[in-house]
Parts: C-alpha cells; sequence; structure tokens
C-alpha cells in the first residue's frame, strides 16, 4: 500500500513524501528510522477517489498572468489579489481565493499552495525552490516553459493517433451495421429461398444470430470489458500490469522507457535549476510520476542518495532510465553542470520518441486501411456468395 507522511527533519524542515508500507504503522516506523519526526501519515488516495487539481491548462495561464504582474514589479500578494476572481475555471478562483487569506495571515506562498491542496507537486516544489532561492519569477519562467513543451509534445501525439482511432471506430460501426442491419435481411432471404450456402456462410449467419440473441450478454461483457480498462489505467496493480506488458514489446518498450526517462530528466532538471536539492527533487518526482514502476524504483534511489550514493550510481543500480541518461547524469555530476545534461538528454529522448511515434501512427493508417477492407469484402463475399452460385446454378 502506499501512505503520504508529512513529517519534520533535524534541522526543522517539514517534508511531505510518498512510501510503500504494509500498514500506517510501518510507515511511521520507517520515517522514525530515518532519523526523522512523522506529522502526519495518510493512506495515499486511490484511483477511483481522487482530490481535486487544477488543470494544466487553468494553472498555465494563471501563471503566465502572474509571472507578467511579477515582472512589472508588482508584490506577489498585490498580483495574486488582481488576479483573484478572474478566469473561468472555478476551483482555480476558490484556490486563490483561499491562497490569499493565507498569505494575509503570515504564510508563506509555497505553504498556502500546500495547505490549499488543488495545486500539482512538481508546482509546489519550484514555488519552494523559487521562495529559497529569491528568484521565484525565472523558476515560474522555467516552469511554464516545461508545460509549453509538455503539451506540445502531448497534442502533437493526440494528433498523431487521431486518424487510426477514427478509422478504428469506422471498422466496428461497420461491423455493427453489418452484423444487425445487412445479416438478418440476407438471412430472411436464404432461409425462405431454399439457396444452398457455402459453410463460410452459414458461419457468418450463426454468427450473426448468435450476436442478436445475446445482446444483453455482450453489453453486461462489455460493462465488464470497461471497468477492466479502467483498473488497468488509473490504479496501481493495474498500472503495474501494464507497463510490464508494454516493456515486454520488442521496440515499444525501449520506446516507453526514452519517453519516461524524458519526463524524468526534464522535471528534475527544472527543479535542481530551480535551486532545489537532489534528494528533495528526487521525493517530489517519486509522488507525482505517471509511472508506478518509477515510483517503486525511486524509492530505493532515493534511500541509496539519502544513505550518500551519487545520483548516477543510485540510477544505474535500480535500472530506471535508459544507459544514455544515466550516463549523461554521470557526466553531469562530475561537471557540475547536472541540469544542463538532463535538458540535453530530454531533448535528446524527445526527438526519438517523436520520430518513432511518427513513424508507427504513418505506418498504422495504411495497415487499418487494409485490413478493414479485408473484413468488409470477407463479410460481403460470404453475404453474397450463395446468390452467385445460384446465379451459375440458373445458367
Amino acid at each position: 500500500m502506499r501512505f503520504t507522511a508529512k513529517f519534520t527533519t533535524k534541522t526543522g524542515e517539514v517534508l511531505v513524501r510518498d512510501l510503500e508500507a504494509a500498514s500506517m504503522d510501518e510507515a511511521r516506523a520507517r520515517i522514525l528510522e530515518e532519523g526523522h519526526f512523522p506529522l502526519e501519515v495518510t493512506r495515499t488516495s486511490s484511483a477511483f477517489r481522487r482530490q481535486k487539481s487544477l488543470s494544466t491548462e487553468s494553472l498555465i495561464l494563471f501563471n503566465q498572468e502572474l509571472l507578467a504582474l511579477l515582472k512589472a514589479g508588482i508584490p506577489l500578494l498585490q498580483s495574486l489579489e488582481l488576479l483573484v476572481g478572474h478566469g473561468k475555471d472555478p476551483l482555480l478562483r476558490d484556490s486563490l481565493a483561499q491562497v490569499v487569506a493565507l498569505l494575509r495571515e503570515g504564510m508563506a506562498y509555497s505553504e498556502a499552495l500546500e495547505q490549499v491542496g488543488a495545486f500539482p507537486a512538481v508546482y509546489r516544489a519550484n514555488v519552494v525552490a523559487g521562495e529559497r532561492s529569491g528568484t521565484l519569477p525565472e523558476v515560474l519562467t522555467r516552469w511554464l516553459a516545461f508545460q509549453a513543451f509538455a503539451q506540445k509534445s502531448r497534442r502533437r501525439i493526440l494528433e498523431a493517433l487521431a486518424y487510426p482511432a477514427f478509422l478504428v471506430v469506422v471498422l466496428f460501426i461497420s461491423l455493427a451495421l453489418i452484423f444487425n442491419v445487412v445479416l438478418p435481411k440476407f438471412q430472411e432471404i436464404y432461409s425462405g429461398g431454399g439457396v444452398e450456402m457455402p459453410q463460410a456462410t452459414r458461419i457468418l449467419l450463426g454468427l450473426g444470430s448468435f450476436m442478436r440473441s445475446t445482446v444483453w450478454v455482450q453489453g453486461v461483457l462489455f460493462l465488464v470489458f470497461l471497468g477492466f480498462l479502467r483498473w488497468l489505467f488509473t490504479t496501481e496493480g493495474g498500472k503495474r500490469l501494464t507497463e510490464r506488458f508494454l516493456l515486454a514489446l520488442p521496440r515499444f518498450g525501449t520506446l516507453y522507457r526514452m519517453y519516461h526517462s524524458s519526463v524524468f530528466c526534464r522535471t528534475l532538471g527544472v527543479l535542481l535549476a530551480g535551486g532545489m536539492p537532489v534528494l528533495q527533487s528526487l521525493e517530489v518526482i517519486q509522488r507525482t510520476s505517471a509511472s508506478e514502476r518509477m515510483k517503486v524504483r525511486l524509492t530505493q534511489v532515493i534511500e541509496q542518495v539519502r544513505a550518500g550514493s551519487s545520483l548516477h550510481q543510485a540510477l544505474e543500480q535500480s535500472s530506471l532510465l535508459d544507459p544514455l541518461a544515466i550516463e549523461m547524469t554521470r557526466v553531469g555530476e562530475q561537471s557540475s553542470a547536472l541540469p544542463e545534461m538532463l535538458d540535453h538528454v530530454a531533448d535528446f529522448f524527445d526527438q526519438e520518441v517523436e520520430k518513432a511515434t511518427a513513424a508507427v501512427t504513418n505506418l498504422i493508417g495504411p495497415v487499418l486501411i487494409i485490413v478493414m477492407g479485408a473484413v468488409v469484402l470477407g463479410l460481403l463475399l460470404a453475404i453474397y456468395l450463395p446468390m452467385f452460385n445460384a446465379g451459375q446454378a440458373i445458367r
């Protein structure tokens, strides 16, 4: 089970991290063993009951406006007061009003964001780094650049998959029309006309009859399938199973590893460039990563780094990232230019993933068209074959 622990360090710093443990008592014991004092340990919310979080688009728009006000020389509290009530997102308006109220009480901006809870952990970590280094506008600029790139990459992938998805939908609609509209008509003709039907036609008509007589069963199976998909993509166990399957695929597994290596390197680079220490940056990534495999293995990396190991050695032992990312991390640590090296390797991975995605999606379209044509042609031949045989028999 995964728990979220809020604790104080020996220096009095309050941190939040996720950890795997069998029970809440075990999670508390692990925090105490590390020399920290647990303040609060809660079970991490499951995928079916999530705390509401701000959308990326709303957060980007808000920070663009906030950054413009800060660069104009307006203090943070006054800038936030000017932005209260703006925007179309009701969650952002309510959250911002709470943040302003907490700031008026003397709370720091990062602490107010933590208290409200609707702001993503990576964003809060950037704000913490900006406050500590006194460079909040520069940190927000880097965060916005990172989000702009992430949005662009996500949009590019969705656009590439739109056409294959459209073809799949058309194929299923065509099959539904054939089985539910076309086949019943021909079954009436063939059953009353004494036409001798080939084996392929009898199998097809039998399949059509079976599907029409089991509509409710199909509906139940479809709902079960949707529930399985939801479990597969939203729960910890399902995500782990999905990741194991994806990583086992010959070519796609490498691309999948590159993609998550890119996200890891770019996020870590942004946090380090903002002035956040390596250990805290790893803890933030561990809490916010979409990869269950990365969350589990980052726990090992964090423990090794806390014990004094270098980052590249801990990453190498965990087999978490692509070997190139580990090598660039080693070079970055030795040259004291880790954020720059992480950005370079992330750019390389993004280019490789983009080229592979374009190649695959360009191939999927023609393949799906050929499959659709073959399926529809086979069905039509099976339907009309008895008519052709009857015409030849009359001649």
